[in-house]
């Protein structure tokens, strides 16, 4: 039997997670068998995921479910039974957790809040290992579920290094340019980047934000946009994930997550990898999670989470050093 393992879901090939973790394992000589679908609904990602397994049979003795992979689970359970395979499951958040606790799509008090709960626990106890992205999460995860500690490892995120690496980029010279992007869910604090902003307008009217996306909290924020009467903000719908790296690389500074939630707590954003990748500081939240990777100062800049007004100074600070080239951070 080779060294092998099968990749077994409905993951994007192309996330930076999947792509780090794959390249990972071919760089230990471990060759990664995609068992992937692109069907719509569930019993038809059954069907498909079964019939591209049956051509694996006999390769492989371990199966490495993808996130998102919560409602795979027991199909994968069952085919790693006879003969027995290793079943590692990439959870990489909880159900619950995201939908209820984090962006209260649903109260505790709805039995669908309990059903993602029942997902979330059976999905990984079926597993063999759970993998999930920090320590505080993994320690969220095992008190939560009540999984064995011996049994849940960290795989921290990464970034696309062939998409986000350092490269010389013009910025502009008569602004000072502040960028975020991403989906507005609660965890994200975008409320906390525009109370920055209508501190900054009045000292620092040449500091201007750019926001890039839309989602959940996206009309609540454009509404606290005008209500606080910012002009220096403005915002843009999302754009190909490959535009990313010049953006990042062609602001002045970029913006992490300032939510207060406990799931804020524990995870490292993919914009804080993004950023450091492309050489370029980065401020967000400061948090037990970020802590596990990062040193404030070193490239990445921390803050009181939830505080427009720590936002604000570490803005203007950073702004400051960077007018006299003779106090730049180097890094």
């Amino acid at each position: 039997m080779k060294n092998a393992v099968i990749a077994f879901g409905y993951h994007d090939q192309e996330a930076p997670r999947h792509w780090n973790m794959r390249r990972t394992m071919e760089k230990n000589g471990t060759e990664v068998l995609e068992c992937h679908t692109r069907k719509k609904g569930l019993l038809r990602k059954y069907c498909d995921l079964f019939r591209q397994f049956r051509k694996y049979r006999g390769q492989t003795d371990m199966v490495l479910v993808t996130f998102p992979g919560h409602y795979l689970m027991p199909l994968a359970w069952v085919l790693t039974r006879f003969p027995r395979r290793k079943l590692v499951f990439d959870a990489f958040i909880s159900l619950s957790d995201t939908l209820v606790d984090d962006r209260g799509k649903v109260s505790w008090m709805h039995p669908y809040a309990w059903f993602l709960y029942a997902v979330d626990y059976v999905s990984c106890h079926m597993a063999d290992d759970v993998l999930l992205d920090t320590q505080a999460h993994r320690e969220f995860f095992i008190r939560r579920f009540k999984l064995k500690p011996e049994r849940v490892r960290v795989v921290y995120l990464g970034s696309r290094t062939d998409l986000f690496f350092p490269k010389e980029t013009p910025k502009n010279p008569n602004r000072f340019d502040v960028l975020f992007y991403g989906t507005y869910i609660p965890l994200q604090g975008v409320e906390h980047i525009i109370e920055a902003a209508a501190i900054l307008q009045p000292v620092y009217p040449h500091i201007q934000f750019t926001l890039i996306g839309s989602g959940q909290t996206y009309r609540q924020i454009r509404a606290l946009a005008e209500r606080k009467k910012v002009h220096n903000v403005s915002f843009m719908p999302r754009v190909p994930f490959r535009e990313l790296p010049d953006r990042i690389r062609s602001a002045h500074l970029n913006l992490g997550i300032f939510g207060t939630s406990g799931k804020a707590q524990r995870v490292i954003p993919h914009k804080v990898y993004d950023a450091v990748a492309c050489g370029m500081h980065v401020l967000t939240a400061d948090t037990p999670a970020i802590r596990e990777r990062f040193t404030d100062g070193e490239g990445v800049l921390l803050c009181e989470a939830g505080n427009a007004k720590a936002i604000a100074e570490k803005i203007a600070e950073h702004h400051r050093k960077l007018s006299h080239p003779s106090q730049k951070h180097q890094w």
